[in-house]
């Protein structure tokens, strides 16, 4: 009786069966008889990238290979048909939107086989002239080359090129009393949607004002529950983060204004509840412009403060709700000078991501040691200058005349 080997579950569709991997996709309903299956089996060691590249492949054939399918022909009608091959859920919902921008190409009409490298370097090189953000062309690149790779295999257009350099990211930091005024310039009361009322609280001012003095991510915010919240002793359990390599959950100790925005927080029951990330960007927006607004008054009356207006003009460029995060660190950094009480704060596996978040900052160390070399320089003793030696008489020469 030959002997059964124990299978090994390595992800969706994949295990280790004896001396080999197998990898297998189905499309259909086995209830209904329109199931079909393919399985393939692959050497041990081999990448499991490459293995859930013949998986997309599979699903996109077997998928175009139903009578209903749409023809192929054209990388849009191309993408069209891989996109309903996926299965549904966040990864589909992000491969469309990123790969719609090449059906919107002038790539999108062409035949997918005779698309040049050249030609997709030349649409990158468009977007970037436009001013969009390399970190963006380099996710349309990225999810072009696997969908070109569950196609076509590892030989495609796609293959030798590099992603963009993304450019040295600016000082994003805000000074806190700058913070303080933009939320009080929010209004207390929501927006109201069609045929509704005007909701009592705004549940984006209760986000922005959490996410301010704390620092806390915006994706580690919505994990957020009752239980992480020790509010008498003023604290929060922050959760382990799967970003990069990864951090451990720790309990972090809050600011007093903190505590009273997770009070509201847990007031409104903003638990485990959604957010629209343009709507929070929305309301922060509304913030500036009112902050602005309000400073700009303030400048206007005789004798009035002009600095409300000159910081507000420094804000980043194209500020966002994450900048808070940046604020929050540069001002605990600025306060203390300790990194490493930062990097823990704002959960960061490698004080170099932390250093790019405080680069606006001026440690405590840096500013007590020019405070230190300034008052130095303010008692040493005034020396007079120099005399200036006087000059020597010059000699008149007298030319004689002549006789």
């Amino acid at each position: 009786m030959p002997r059964r080997h124990r299978l090994l579950r390595l992800g969706p569709g994949i295990v280790r069966d004896g001396d080999a991997l197998v990898a297998r996709v189905r499309i259909g309903n086995s209830r209904d008889g329109t199931q079909t299956l393919r399985r393939e089996r692959f050497p041990l060691g081999t990448d499991l990238a490459k293995i859930r590249a013949w998986q997309l492949g599979a699903k996109y054939e077997l998928a175009t290979a139903a009578p209903s399918a749409p023809g192929r022909g054209s990388l849009a009608a191309d993408i069209r048909d891989f996109i309903a091959a996926l299965p549904e859920g966040r990864y589909r919902i992000d491969t469309e939107d990123l790969l719609t921008h090449w059906t919107k190409s002038p790539l999108g009409d062409r035949d997918r086989r005779t698309i040049t490298r050249l030609e997709i370097i030349q649409v990158i090189s468009g977007w970037t002239t436009a001013g969009v953000a390399e970190s963006t062309c380099n996710q349309r690149l990225s999810r072009l080359r696997k969908f070109f790779q569950a196609l076509d295999g590892d030989e495609n257009p796609t293959t030798g090129i590099a992603r963009l350099a993304p450019p040295k990211a600016e000082p994003r930091d805000i000074p806190a009393r700058i913070v303080h005024a933009i939320l009080e310039a929010l209004p207390d009361r929501g927006r109201a949607g069609r045929g509704e009322e005007r909701p009592t609280i705004s549940e984006s001012k209760i986000r922005l004002r959490v996410m301010a003095w704390t620092g806390i991510a915006p994706a580690t915010l919505r994990r957020v529950r009752p239980r992480d919240l020790d509010l008498a002793h003023g604290r929060v359990y922050l959760r382990p983060r799967r970003k990069g390599k990864g951090t451990h959950g720790a309990w972090v100790t809050l600011l007093p204004r903190a505590v009273e925005a997770f009070r509201d927080f847990a007031a409104a029951s903003l638990f485990g509840r959604t957010w629209s990330a343009s709507s929070l960007g929305k309301t922060w927006r509304v913030g500036i412009a009112r902050a602005t607004a309000a400073a700009a008054r303030v400048a206007a009356e005789d004798g009035g403060d002009r600095t409300w207006t000159e910081e507000i003009a420094k804000l980043p460029p194209n500020c966002h709700p994450y900048d808070l995060r940046h604020a929050f660190a540069s001002e605990i950094y600025r306060e203390t000078g300790d990194i490493g009480a930062v990097s823990e704060l704002l959960q960061h596996a490698s004080f170099e991501t932390t250093k790019r978040y405080t680069r606006g900052a001026v440690s405590a160390r840096v500013a007590a040691a020019i405070a230190k070399a300034g008052a130095a320089q303010a008692t040493m003793p005034t020396i007079p200058p120099p005399v200036a030696p006087k000059a020597a008489p010059r000699l008149r020469l007298v030319q004689q005349a002549t006789s």
